[in-house]
């Protein structure tokens, strides 16, 4: 660029600025004096309660022998038919973990692995198990298949 170029840049820029900045003054005196409404993330209280019923009837369903692993699939299934975000199914799942009563050890442990799931992000009955969710756990033991045969190598009695 030319000296001359250069000039006429900064004049034109020095201009603009002459022109836009008392227009943003008046646009900003102009500005209301209430404050912006408050976006709060608390989820909705109804959705929250929604699922914290699902969660109820999925526990009362399932047979006084299920075992934890059972009844945290059924919670996890609940929360993931649900649909909601992962605030609403924390915030459910917590309230139900801090109700006083007589919840067996086995739905208090399943509701605490399901919270802890729900923290990670992980939702669904792929999101069970505490600490061993990853595949390689999920799909580990001794069986062995393809082709419609398979071997298991357990003993026969």
């Amino acid at each position: 660029m030319s000296n001359i170029a250069h000039k006429t840049l900064a004049v034109v820029t020095v201009m603009a600025l002459g022109i836009t900045a008392p227009a943003l003054a008046a646009a900003q005196n102009q500005a209301p004096a209430t404050p912006p409404a408050t976006v709060t993330n608390e989820p909705d209280p109804a959705a929250v309660q929604k699922v914290a019923d699902a969660i109820t009837a999925a526990i009362a369903a399932l047979p006084a022998t299920a075992s934890e692993q059972d009844v945290e699939a059924a919670i996890s299934f609940a929360v993931s038919q649900q649909g909601q975000s992962a605030a609403v199914n924390v915030a459910a799942l917590t309230y139900l973990a801090k109700q006083p009563g007589n919840q067996s050890r086995k739905v208090k442990n399943a509701l605490a692995n399901a919270l802890s799931a729900a923290r990670r992000g992980l939702s669904g009955t792929g999101g069970t198990g505490g600490a061993g969710t990853t595949a390689a756990t999920l799909g580990a033991g001794p069986a062995i298949g393809g082709g419609g045969v398979g071997v298991n190598y357990t003993t026969q009695n």
